[in-house]
This record gives structure tokens, C-alpha cells and sequence, in this order.
């Protein structure tokens, strides 16, 4: 039998939980292949034990040099990058942009342009690693997941503001996010700030359909995300 990737980790958390209903599953992790060919990881389904039909995601980014993204956040920060400013790239100064060379950032800035390696992404997971590159946390991973665990250890409990951002016919635009964290002078704010912000996206989203929550994929190992959604 082949369950999709996704509705996979909402179908294991119904079942170790005994649920039949139907739900709003979040579905949050690195990378799995999507139905489209794309590559998912931030998707928002209404579901049962029958199917499920996706209702949100985050806005497709690109992964420059398709597998080597996973493993370097600077690439998917960069691709986000690529696609707020431009070319007006060149004149950025911050982490990521500093960890390339001018020859690293020409040859990617090309592969971008052309569509060359670089597989269309929803996740959730690469976010986290784009906002790690971003505020200077880490540049290239040793393990999956460990700009998440990171982030953690830089977020501060009393910070309860969040970004701003849009949710259009399902689709979470992050670059609106990315432009704010840019702004941001304190990580530690940074890093609470956007913390609250996906709890606020998943809140939002609960609101709308009012249906029971349901969670799954890796990124809920993360402790401090878990814990502010519950609250």
C-alpha cells in the first residue's frame, strides 16, 4: 500500500492516537516528494483515514544545488535572497551572503536564473535552516536538523511578538518574513519573532477550518515550537 509522504506523518500521529475524525493535519518536516514532483515539507491538509485534501503551504523557494541545500543553509537563504532582491544581491552584506565567495555567488545566482539543480520547495524544515543562515547561526550542517536545534538555544520566552505575513488561497509567502528578520538588530529577537510567526501561521490556519490539530514530521522534534503551539 503507498500512503503520500506527507499524509503519512499526519496518518502515523492519528494513529498512535487512536483519531478517525477528520482533521486539520500540519505536516512539517525537511524534505519528501511531493504529488506535483515538487519537493514538500510545509503542507496543511484536511484529512481523514479515507484522504486528504491540501488546503496551505509555504511558497515554493528554490533549492540551489538540489541535495547540497540540505546540507547548507547559506543555498537556501541565498535563494531566497535571490528572489526578494535580484541581482541587487551583490550589494548585500550579511552571513550569508559573507560565507560565498563573488565567483560561488555568480555561479549560483545563474543556476537560479536557469532553473539549473534547483528543485521547487515547501519545507518547513529548510525555512528554519534559511533563517539560521540568515542571523549567522550556521552556514553548513553537520546533521538533519541541527539548525532547528540551534535556533533553540537562542529563543527567549519573553519575546511574544510576531512577523507580519500573508496567506494567500493557501499559500504562506515567507520572503515577507525573511525582509523583517533582515531588519531585525538582536537575534535573539529575531529568532522568538519567528518562532511565534509559524506558531501564528498554524494558529491562523486552526482557526479557519476548526478542526482537531494534528502534527507530524521532524520539525516538531523541535521542543520550543512544540511547546508554544500547545500553549
Amino acid at each position: 500500500l503507498q500512503v503520500q509522504h506527507h499524509y503519512a506523518h499526519i496518518l502515523a500521529t492519528m494513529g498512535v492516537n487512536s483519531i478517525s475524525s477528520k482533521v486539520l493535519g500540519v505536516s512539517f518536516d525537511g524534505t519528501g516528494y511531493g504529488d506535483e514532483g515538487n519537493l514538500w515539507g510545509g503542507e496543511f491538509f484536511v484529512c481523514d483515514l479515507e484522504g486528504y485534501e491540501r488546503v496551505g503551504h509555504f511558497k515554493y523557494f528554490k533549492l540551489l544545488g538540489g541535495e547540497r541545500a540540505i546540507k547548507e543553509p547559506r543555498r537556501v537563504a541565498l535563494s531566497l535572497l535571490f528572489e526578494i532582491y535580484g541581482d541587487e544581491v551583490f550589494k548585500l552584506n550579511n552571513p550569508t551572503i559573507n560565507s560565498f565567495s563573488s565567483s560561488e555567488i555568480n555561479m549560483l545566482c545563474t543556476a537560479y536564473k536557469n532553473n539549473l539543480n534547483s528543485p521547487l520547495s515547501s519545507s518547513c524544515g529548510r525555512l528554519f535552516d534559511a533563517v539560521a543562515s540568515i542571523l549567522g547561526v550556521i552556514q553548513i550542517c553537520s546533521y538533519e536538523g541541527e539548525s532547528g536545534l540551534l535556533l533553540e538555544s537562542l529563543h527567549d520566552e519573553n519575546i511574544l511578538e510576531c512577523y507580519k505575513f500573508s496567506i494567500e488561497d493557501g499559500e504562506i509567502d515567507f520572503s515577507q518574513i525573511v525582509k523583517q528578520i533582515l531588519d531585525e538588530k538582536d537575534i535573539h529577537v529575531a529568532v522568538s519573532k519567528f518562532f511565534n510567526t509559524i506558531v501564528e501561521i498554524i494558529y491562523l490556519m486552526h482557526k479557519k477550518y476548526d478542526l482537531p490539530l494534528v502534527l507530524g514530521g521532524g520539525v516538531f522534534q523541535n521542543r520550543v515550537l512544540l511547546r508554544l503551539i500547545v500553549r
